[in-house]
């Protein structure tokens, strides 16, 4: 009776052993090739999606930098109007100054030599 039960034992054993064998999958070089051509192929989408991502950062980066570049330029030419333009204002302020002093001084002048010849005809 032991020696069938022992029996029986390694036959189920041996039968499973031998239906696991069977259910396992078989990889063929044909499906390694497949999923190598995969890989590859994210590879070389991974890679020319890098350098496309590359080259518009560097062509942002330079038209960024050119439109930096123009609007130094445009801010230094409004900033070159401005002072000529202030500095002509400046320039014909100072002259109207000048000319309205000179005028204030005649009129002193002349005041001045009004009343001493008015102070001169009172004491005559």
């Amino acid at each position: 009776m032991k020696k069938i039960f022992l029996l029986a034992a390694a036959f189920a054993f041996t039968t499973a052993a031998a239906s696991a064998q069977t259910t396992q999958t078989t990889t063929t070089t044909e499906d390694r090739t497949k999923a190598g051509e995969v890989i590859h192929d994210a590879k070389e989408g991974t890679e020319h999606a890098a350098q496309v991502t590359g080259n518009a950062v560097e062509t942002g980066a330079e038209k960024t930098g050119h439109a930096v570049k123009k609007g130094a330029r445009a801010t230094g030419d409004a900033v070159e109007t401005g002072a000529q333009a202030t500095g002509n204002f400046a320039t014909k302020a100072a002259k109207k100054t000048a000319r309205a002093a000179k005028k204030a001084a005649r009129a002193t002048k002349k005041a001045g030599k009004a009343v001493k010849n008015k102070a001169v005809d009172v004491v005559n």
